[in-house]
C-alpha cells in the first residue's frame, strides 16, 4: 500500500514539475514576442532598413511531450547569419503615411 501512495507521490511530483516548465516556456516566449513587437513597432511606417546579425547564437528547446505522453526530445539550435528587414511607408487614399 506503501508503495502505491509513493508511486502516486512521484506522478503528482512529475506532473507539477512539467507544468511548472511549460509555464516558464510560456512566459519566455511572451517575452520575446513582446521585444519582436516593440520592435517591429518603432519600425512600422519608418523607411529604414534593419539587420541583425548572429554569431554562434544558441537556442535551447526544451524537452517536450506529445499526445500520450510521447517524448519528442528537445534540441539546441546554433544559428550564425544574419536577419534583414526593411519597413517602407506608403500614402493611402485617406492620405495617411
Amino acid at each position: 500500500m506503501s508503495q502505491n501512495v509513493k508511486g502516486n507521490e512521484n506522478m503528482q511530483n512529475k506532473q507539477q514539475q512539467q507544468q511548472q516548465q511549460q509555464q516558464q516556456q510560456q512566459q519566455s516566449s511572451n517575452q520575446l514576442s513582446q521585444i519582436i513587437g516593440q520592435v517591429m513597432e518603432k519600425l512600422t511606417g519608418a523607411n529604414m532598413s534593419t539587420t541583425i546579425s548572429f554569431n554562434d547564437l544558441e537556442i535551447d528547446v526544451p524537452k517536450a511531450q506529445g499526445p500520450g505522453g510521447r517524448d519528442l526530445g528537445g534540441a539546441t539550435w546554433k544559428i550564425n547569419g544574419k536577419i534583414v528587414w526593411a519597413t517602407e511607408g506608403h500614402k493611402t487614399a485617406g492620405g495617411g503615411a
